[in-house]
């Protein structure tokens, strides 16, 4: 099976694979900066523990969580176990698409608080509450779509994807070219990078599969379709034999 929808057309164990690592590797690399965080009050003086203890805390259970699918998904692609691969790509999938479900969720909550209890906030909220509501509506096809495993609510937010990165490109070259922030653009350029080849690579993985398997599924069909009208054709010829003259 190849990924040939929004990817270059590789076999899907080279794709797996280039996920898994991938995923180790920026893990591996999350949790060293986590573990960064645990020292940075000691270098610095900080006085502020607790904010600080209890992100590096969060962010290093998050890496290690993905790591951990990370290498699961590695393992059972070594031994191609393809089942398990698929199982573990629409995990993947699952988590992604609730994560951003939350944060759109969160974004369209305060929204709706800043606009109702939030004096001097109303037009942060008038921009967070539409801004969170038309966001949510991506990750939610995406759920559904791995739910009623239907192609089409997948390939919605991938579009979706595509369209966020050219917008953020033009972001960050206006930022480069005319405010004249080179450091700070490139580092988010970077980051946003790294995280939209994880997170649109493991969708478009999964995108091809639903894709394959409606095609498994239009082709077995077809064909019995094809034998049914083969059969009800043996079965008429049987029920209305040629004539008497026509067989002499």
């Amino acid at each position: 099976m190849k990924i040939s929808h929004f990817c270059w057309g590789p076999e899907l164990k080279r794709a797996v694979n280039f996920l898994a690592i991938y995923g180790m590797v920026m893990s591996v690399l999350g949790a060293m900066g986590s573990v960064f965080l645990f020292i940075l009050p000691m270098l610095f003086g900080i006085t502020d523990l607790a904010g600080i203890y209890t992100g590096a805390t969060v962010l290093l259970l998050v890496k290690f969580g993905w790591f951990v699918f990370s290498f699961m998904l590695h393992k059972k692609n070594t031994a191609e176990d393809f089942t398990g691969v698929k199982k573990m790509i629409k995990i993947g999938n699952y988590i992604i698409g609730s994560v951003q479900a939350g944060f759109f969720a969160l974004l369209l909550i305060f929204g709706i608080i800043f606009i109702t209890f939030g004096p001097g906030y109303n037009i942060m909220g008038y921009i967070m509450m539409p801004l969170g509501g038309f966001l949510l509506v991506f990750p939610s096809l995406l759920l559904d779509g791995i739910r009623r495993k239907h192609s089409g609510k997948v390939k919605a937010w991938i579009i979706f994807k595509f369209v966020i990165l050219g917008l953020v490109l033009a972001m960050c070259m206006v930022k480069l070219f005319i405010a004249g922030q080179v450091l700070s653009t490139i580092i988010q350029l970077i980051m946003f990078t790294l995280g939209f080849m994880y997170c649109s690579g493991m969708v478009i993985v999964h995108y091809n599969i639903l894709l394959d398997d409606e095609n498994v599924l239009e082709s077995a069909l077809e064909n019995f379709s094809n034998k049914g009208y083969y059969l009800d054709n043996q079965q008429q010829i049987k029920d209305d034999p040629p004539a008497y003259s026509q067989t002499v």
